[in-house]
């Protein structure tokens, strides 16, 4: 349940907290506790020091001195055209040189700026250091993803403590047979259950209507304002309707697992386009057992261009970008919804903070739920693996994205429209007339979609 108090945390048990939270999540004291004496342990009461609970810092932009300060936000033109009073431009183009034209994520930061720096777009990391982890000796190791050597035992061992904790949940768009049967067929090998969630394709006629009526979306969503605030150039992004479908389909995820709570302690939610590694149970149980504190609520199994802290080996706190901008969502960085673990209990609470979060005209980047996520991590322990650790925990199965496709198909279906016969419906239904009437549609074209086609004849095929 959702705590009065303003500032609030969303994580751990209410005891350990510093400030008001919401009194949710598994008692840290017994999860620490032996296996066979008080269950499964889903996390390591040590990971962080006796007392003390990652509590990210407010957002804040990166400490520079006043000529660097100057240099990197006058010196430079901008990557793109997005731009803003007080724009730290090293830091976009160390996000754009060393993150995202680096297969996203692949290269550690320090590596990222010294790339950066030799291309003349940031300062050598020895004369000013831009570290977007802080304590970076911890995490931000290449080989901490390596491969694991396992026995038999432990992985069998494994698969079973997977299967009987953690409710699967693949996002898959139902008319994309070829991506299920890629996922299932992996998942078969790994010796994991999973069950099917149905994806959202806006570009399908009715199917935002229909995402507005179940709940899904706010009522009073405005998709144009939306798209015209995304077509901005401070914004700069363009279509959304894709990006609209995923954030859509993962929230229905939730509620799919919120009504099934009660089977499993976890659930993990991954996208359909990815493969787990063999070793994928032995490391998630000893990721959870072994280094992950016991006020997570969500964590990222693979994070690209992370920012916040490495409180474990294998494991950042994430933290919001203080360089980018509140209306921007403080996008940029902490990319990856691929495979998200939650517990179950709290699915319910971090549903509803994301979708208040991500439904906001004035904010579309939002709309980007890793973004959104992590925009307000410094209220809900949200942490993640670093995707520079390779292979880590799944690689991308290499299929097209299906959000970026269905963003270019703006002129498929029109949104705007869809939105203006809810708000007819809206005002029939206070009127108490039926929305099926002319009332709502007007006297409009034939369309084989329309309820009431106000006699109108169908055009002859």
């Amino acid at each position: 349940m959702l705590s009065p108090a303003a500032g609030c945390i969303l994580g751990g048990s209410g005891r350990h907290c510093r400030v008001s939270m919401l009194d949710i999540g598994s008692s840290s004291e017994e999860e620490g506790g032996d296996d066979s004496a008080r269950g499964p342990r889903f996390c390591n009461q040590s990971a962080l020091a006796p007392g003390e609970m990652f509590s990210p810092s407010p957002a804040l932009p990166f400490t520079l001195s006043k000529s660097w300060n100057s240099c990197c936000q006058q010196n430079l033109e901008p990557p793109s055209a997005a731009h803003w009073d007080g724009q730290n431009r090293c830091w976009e183009w160390i996000k754009q040189v060393g993150c995202y034209a680096q297969d996203w994520g692949k290269l550690s930061w320090l590596d990222a700026q010294l790339l950066t720096a030799e291309s003349g777009k940031c300062p050598v990391p020895a004369l000013a250091p831009m570290q977007p982890l802080r304590s970076p000796e911890l995490c931000e190791h290449y080989n901490h993803g390596a491969a694991l050597e396992v026995g038999e035992e432990e992985a069998q061992d494994a698969r079973r403590w997977v299967n009987m904790h953690v409710n699967i949940l693949v996002l898959n768009l139902l008319h994309d047979v070829e991506r299920w049967e890629f996922i299932s067929k992996r998942m078969a090998q790994l010796g994991l259950e999973i069950s099917r969630v149905g994806g959202l394709d806006f570009t399908l006629p009715s199917a935002y209507t229909d995402a507005k009526r179940s709940g899904l979306i706010p009522m009073d969503y405005n998709y144009s304002r939306a798209q015209d605030i995304a077509d901005t150039e401070f914004q700069d992004m363009h279509g959304i309707a894709g990006t609209m479908g995923c954030v859509a389909a993962h929230l229905n995820a939730m509620r799919y697992a919120v009504a099934r709570s009660g089977e499993r302690p976890l659930t993990l939610i991954l996208e359909d386009d990815v493969s787990l590694e063999d070793d994928f149970a032995v490391k998630l149980r000893r990721l959870l057992e072994d280094e992950a504190p016991c006020d997570w609520v969500a964590i990222s199994l693979k994070s690209k261009c992370p920012y916040g802290r490495c409180v474990s080996p294998r494991l950042t706190g994430v933290g919001p970008d203080g360089n980018e901008p509140e209306d921007r969502c403080r996008h940029g960085v902490d990319y990856g919804f691929y495979a998200m673990l939650y517990r179950s209990t709290d699915l319910e609470a971090v549903s509803q903070r994301l979708s208040e979060t991500v439904w906001n005209e004035t904010r579309p980047h939002c709309l980007d739920i890793d973004v959104a996520l992590a925009s307000i991590s410094d209220q809900v322990a949200y942490y993640a693996v670093p995707g520079m650790q390779s292979p880590g925990f799944l690689t991308e199965g290499g299929h097209s994205s299906s959000r970026v496709i269905n963003n270019g198909k703006a002129d498929v279906v029109n949104l705007a429209y869809e939105d203006e016969m809810m708000h007819r419906e809206a005002r029939a239904k206070k009127q108490g007339l039926p929305i099926e009437s002319c009332a709502v549609y007007g006297c409009i074209g034939y369309s084989p979609f329309n309820r009431c086609q106000c006699n109108e004849v169908p055009p002859p095929n």
